[in-house]
């Protein structure tokens, strides 16, 4: 029942995001809490909308089963956003956040796909090497004060109370859709990196 609560939360948050972009083609920036409220509201109920006896948040879990909690905080961060003029990740956390879903994606899909004989997504099934390296992992951005550290404990705390409705620990901390969102921040960074260079150096 909990996960089933909880898988609204992603559409809702996709439903708000879109709002505020719309709004902001319109009053810019869409700010302040009234607004943020009334755009909220109204996201939740394009959220429980049914469509064919089905709430059209629903659907989306036709296209993707679990949404992981990376790929929420960057959604969440960018509402967040939009809402305050602040951001809860920074450009450190945002940077980590990138670099571990692209390596995590490397690491998981190919492999998972049948590339090899070796399926690491068993690793995500009870107590394993995975939930000790995200842990490791955790800690460690902790201590160098890492916001990003703060999204890999909500993954753990996640699957430690079910709140998708997978029981598999690699999708509590990837997806598909936040592997390609990394790829893409990325490689924009990169390129900006080496066109700076570039321009610098002339």
């Amino acid at each position: 029942m909990i996960s089933f609560a909880f898988s609204f939360l992603f559409p809702w948050l996709l439903a708000l995001l879109a709002a505020q972009w719309a709004t902001g083609k319109v009053k810019k920036p869409p700010q302040g809490r009234r607004l943020t409220a009334i755009l909220a509201i109204m996201s939740g109920i394009i959220a429980f909308v049914p469509l064919e006896g089905l709430p059209l948040a629903r659907w989306l879990i036709g296209i993707q089963a679990n949404f992981s909690f990376p790929l929420i905080a960057v959604v969440f961060n960018k509402a967040w956003e939009h809402a305050s003029g602040s951001r809860l990740l920074d450009r450190r956390a945002s940077m980590a956040s990138w670099v571990f879903g692209l390596f995590s994606g490397i690491a998981l899909y190919p492999m998972a796909l049948g590339l090899g004989d070796f399926d690491p997504y068993a690793f995500g099934w009870g107590f394993s090497w995975l939930f000790v390296s995200l842990a490791i992992l955790t800690i460690a951005l902790f201590l160098i004060k890492n916001r990003f550290a703060a999204v890999l404990m909500a993954c753990i705390l996640g699957y430690d109370l079910n709140l998708l409705e997978s029981q598999n620990l690699w999708d509590y901390v990837v997806d598909p859709f936040f592997v390609l969102f990394s790829f893409a921040a990325l490689s924009t960074w990169l390129i900006r990196l080496v066109r700076t260079s570039f321009m610098g150096g002339k």
